[in-house]
């Protein structure tokens, strides 16, 4: 795990940031990745196809579906800048922006670009995956351009 890609933050969260069930067997795998600094994805063991979001089965036959550690790169393929007036959990983050990830094995994930001013956005931007923890339990998978794309 790269120390480097774990942003630092002491601000406590506000009482009403929203915080994912970790308890949901679905999304278990995926939150303990995010928790070691692995982005964690799905495919099928036969196709080699990726899934997004996860999935409980795979309706053929059961158990197709393998997690894998995805190489945590890709594009911009869509942002949003947010302004205010926002949602008072997340004002400190303004302006803020969301974007949708499209990975390099595939997959579009929706996430929060940091380490990046609104002027410097695209669509196309290259990305990597970097974390923020949020609790002792909760690391959240952000974007940052990827320094190393060409």
């Amino acid at each position: 795990m790269a120390s480097d890609r774990f942003l630092e933050d002491d601000r406590p969260l506000h009482a009403d940031y929203p915080l994912p069930d970790l308890d949901d067997p679905i999304m278990r795998p995926f939150w303990d990745g995010c928790r070691e600094g692995r982005l964690m994805q799905q495919r099928d063991r036969v196709t080699g196809a990726c899934h997004w979001p996860p999935k409980p089965l795979y309706w053929q036959d059961g158990t197709r579906l393998a997690w894998f550690e995805a190489s945590g790169r890709g594009t911009v393929y869509t942002y949003v800048v947010a302004q205010p007036p926002f949602l008072p959990a997340m004002e400190h983050l303004l302006p803020h922006i969301m974007v949708v990830v499209e990975l390099a094995e595939g997959p579009r994930i929706v996430g929060h670009m940091v380490r990046t001013p609104p002027d410097a956005m695209r669509i196309g931007l290259p990305v990597r995956v970097c974390w923020k923890r949020l609790t002792d339990q909760v690391t959240l998978p952000v974007w940052e351009p990827d320094p190393d794309a060409a």
